[in-house]
C-alpha cells in the first residue's frame, strides 16, 4: 500500500515539474507588470482657469455641488462616456466634463490628454461574469466564470464547467489567476495559470463504471474583443493536465467562445 502511494506520488511528480516550471515564469512575468501597475498613481491635474463645475453624477442633468478654483489639485479617476470622476484635495469626489480637461494643467505644465475611449470603465470595473461554450477533447462544453481584478493585468477567477461527451461527462471546479499585458486594447489576449479538480461520471450502461475525481492543472491563453464599455467577447484554448489515480496521467485541449460583462 505505502509502496503504490510512493510510486503514484513519483509519477505525479514527473509530469509536473516542466508543467510547474512553465507555470512559474508566467506567474513571475504576470507579477512583474502588475507590481508596476501598482506602483502606478491615478494622474493628478492643477486647474488653470477660474473654476470648473463639478456635479454629482456623470451628466449634464445632475446638479453642481461643487466648484474647483485656479490652482486647486484634482486627481483624475476614471472616465464614463464624456465625463470624468475626480477627487479633490479635501478629498470631495464628482464629476466634471471631459472638455474641462483642457483647462487644467499636468505636473509637466502641459494640457493633459485623457483619450476619449468607451473602455474606460471596463479598465477599472472590478468583477467579470462570463459563460462559455466550446469543446473539451470531443465533448460539449459549457462554463461560467467570476472573476475579481486586483489591477488592470491581474485578475483572479473561479471557474466552473460541464462537459457532456458520448461516454461520460464531467464537472470541473477551479480557481485561476489571469493576467493581461494590454488591458486598454480593442483585443486584449491574456495567458492564465489554475488548478482544481474533475468529476468524471461514465455514461455507458453497458459497463458498470465508478465515478472518479481528479486533480487537474490548467494553462490558458485567450483573448477579449470589446464590444461595448463593458460587455465582451472572450476566446480560449486551455491545456488540462489530469492528475489521475491510474498508472498516466491525461492531457486534454479545450476550447471555448463566449461573453463577458465588467461590472
Amino acid at each position: 500500500m505505502l509502496s503504490d502511494l510512493k510510486k503514484q506520488l513519483k509519477k505525479m511528480l514527473y509530469w509536473r515539474k516542466p508543467f510547474i516550471g512553465f507555470l512559474f515564469l508566467m506567474l513571475s512575468f504576470s507579477l512583474m507588470f502588475s507590481f508596476s501597475a501598482l506602483a502606478s498613481e491615478p494622474l493628478q491635474v492643477t486647474v488653470n482657469d477660474a473654476f470648473i463645475n463639478v456635479h454629482n453624477g456623470p451628466g449634464s442633468g445632475y446638479p453642481i455641488f461643487h466648484v474647483v478654483e485656479r490652482g486647486e489639485v484634482i486627481t483624475l479617476l476614471k472616465m464614463h462616456t464624456d465625463w470624468i470622476k475626480i477627487k479633490t484635495a479635501r478629498g470631495l469626489t464628482g464629476w466634471i466634463n471631459r472638455g474641462d480637461i483642457s483647462l487644467t494643467l499636468s505636473p509637466d505644465g502641459a494640457v493633459p490628454e485623457f483619450k476619449n475611449d468607451n473602455q474606460s470603465d471596463y479598465v477599472v470595473d472590478r468583477f467579470e461574469l462570463g459563460a462559455g461554450f466550446g469543446d473539451f477533447d470531443g465533448a460539449k462544453a459549457f462554463d461560467l466564470n467570476l472573476g475579481y481584478r486586483f489591477t488592470k493585468n491581474l485578475s483572479a477567477e473561479m471557474r466552473l464547467a460541464q462537459n457532456t461527451g458520448e461516454f461520460s461527462d464531467n464537472q470541473i471546479i477551479a480557481l485561476a489567476i489571469l493576467h493581461q499585458p494590454f488591458p486598454d486594447g480593442t483585443v486584449s489576449p491574456f495567458i492564465g495559470i489554475g488548478a482544481g479538480t474533475i468529476k468524471t461520471t461514465p455514461s455507458s450502461t453497458l459497463v458498470k463504471t465508478e465515478d472518479r475525481k481528479d486533480h487537474l492543472l490548467q494553462a490558458s491563453i485567450g483573448a477579449y474583443a470589446h464590444i461595448t464599455s463593458r460587455f465582451f467577447l472572450r476566446i480560449e484554448l486551455t491545456n488540462d493536465y489530469i492528475l489521475t489515480s491510474r498508472n498516466t496521467n491525461e492531457e486534454v485541449k479545450e476550447w471555448k467562445v463566449g461573453f463577458s460583462v465588467f461590472f
